[in-house]
This record gives C-alpha cells, structure tokens and sequence, in this order.
C-alpha cells in the first residue's frame, strides 16, 4: 500500500471511530442551513416527510442519517450534497492548503481531521 491508501484509511477509520462528533457536526450544519433558510420544524418535517422530532434528533447528533435521507434533506434545503460533505472528505494536499481551506470553514470535524493528518505526516 503506498502513502496516500495508508492515509485516507487512517482518516476513515479517525472518522469510524468519531461518528457520533461525525453525527454532531453534520446535524449542527443542516440546522445551520435550515435556519439561514428560514424553514421551520414542522415545515422541513412537511417537505421531507420526517418527524420533526426526528429532525430535531438529527441536527443535535442523537441520531445519525442514512443516504436517502441525507439526499431527501439536501433536496429539501435545495444544497449540493457536496456543500454539506466537502468538509468531511480526505482529500491529500498540502496541510498548510488543508488547514487554510478548512480554518476558512470553521468546522470542528474537519479541524480534528486535519490535526489526525497532520500528526501522521
């Protein structure tokens, strides 16, 4: 295996055992969004066929998202699924590019993800 497999299996498994940060962190965006939207609960529970409560479930992290939902969500919120992942993905650059892009987005995961990978180079 070179570098970059060892790599991005290191992350994923960062990720596999942070999934309830994961959860907490992708739950924290989506209500970020539906909020900036203007949507309620209950108007996001009409448009996607959820609870609310599950809704609310979802964006406090108690409860993680399946694909579909997650596709549902993104339809609902009318986002590219990738503005909602992009923080979440290895990609292998430059930490100093990593580390710009992401200190610019300010997301939690994506900080811890860095200092994983920084610590492993």
């Amino acid at each position: 295996m070179n570098n970059i497999e060892t790599d991005v299996i290191e992350v994923n498994q960062y990720i596999l055992n942070h999934k309830k940060e994961l959860n907490i962190e992708l739950g924290k965006n989506l209500k970020e969004i539906r909020l900036k939207r203007g949507i309620t609960l209950e108007e996001m529970s009409a448009l996607t066929q959820m609870a609310p409560t599950y809704i609310a479930q979802l964006e406090n992290g108690s409860n993680g998202l399946s694909l579909n939902k997650f596709i549902i969500i993104c339809n609902a919120l009318k986002i590219n699924t990738q503005e909602i992942l992009r923080d979440f993905l290895f990609v292998k650059k430059a930490s100093e590019d990593i580390l710009f892009e992401e200190l610019q987005n300010g997301k939690n995961i994506s900080n811890n993800i860095i200092e994983f990978v920084k610590r492993k180079e």
